[in-house]
């Protein structure tokens, strides 16, 4: 029988939104030594405790309420060959995910996988007039939508997404506000990757779009 050793945690900082994989080792707990955790920019994430080392507490800054959680986690939990996916207390969204680092980043690389199937399956080079610029876009988008950085000012939430060539079109299906997100160059990018959350209005964020036609309509989210 294998006992793991060692476990891995993903977080993302809730200061730099920095992903993270950090190790952690049975041993570091010898003494019943309180672990911490901090982001490379120094933000603090996890502190870890243990008494009895059969049961451990996790204290964790959430990234996408920024509060505090706390979350109780068995030994054979933790240190289990399958992958834990943590979620915020209080919107349910995911935090974070711990288990093996082969799994842990096989799951974080299958979230990015699908993006980059649905990219080639649209059209790739052929339909967007950058594939790359709309992949980062989209990845972008997915990360704000998880950490509840995609807002709608009637409170609902109901957002799509609806891909063209040159732009990201997100929707509200209940007040039918929107909001444009250019999505052809390397400026439109960065002005993107500036923004910690989206709030849907009538205006256009980035450049002003051509009035393409969709590819298609099972292009929504």
């Amino acid at each position: 029988m294998i006992i793991n050793t060692v476990t891995t945690i993903a977080l993302r900082c809730p200061e730099c939104a920095r992903l993270s994989l950090y190790p952690v080792s049975r041993f570091s707990f010898s003494n019943n030594k309180t672990q911490e955790i901090v982001c490379s920019c120094g933000t603090p994430q996890v502190v870890m405790v243990t008494r009895n080392k059969k049961s451990y507490w996790l204290e964790i800054n959430c990234v996408v309420c920024e509060s505090t959680h706390f979350y109780r986690l068995k030994a054979k939990e933790l240190w289990s060959h399958n992958v834990i996916h943590l979620s915020c207390q209080e919107t349910g969204l995911e935090l974070g995910h711990i288990g093996p680092h082969q799994k842990v980043q096989a799951y974080l690389e299958k979230n990015e996988d699908a993006l980059e199937a649905l990219i080639e399956e649209m059209g790739g080079e052929e339909y967007f007039q950058s594939a790359e610029i709309m992949l980062s876009t989209l990845t972008h988008v997915h990360t704000l939508a998880e950490e509840g950085g995609l807002i709608c000012p009637c409170g609902k939430n109901r957002i799509e997404l609806e891909i063209f060539p040159e732009r990201v079109e997100l929707h509200c299906r209940h007040c039918k506000r929107m909001r444009l997100l250019a999505a052809k160059t390397q400026q439109d990018l960065e002005r993107l990757h500036k923004m910690e959350k989206i709030e849907l209005s009538r205006q256009v964020f980035g450049e002003d779009p051509v009035n393409n036609p969709r590819r298609r309509r099972d292009n929504k989210w």
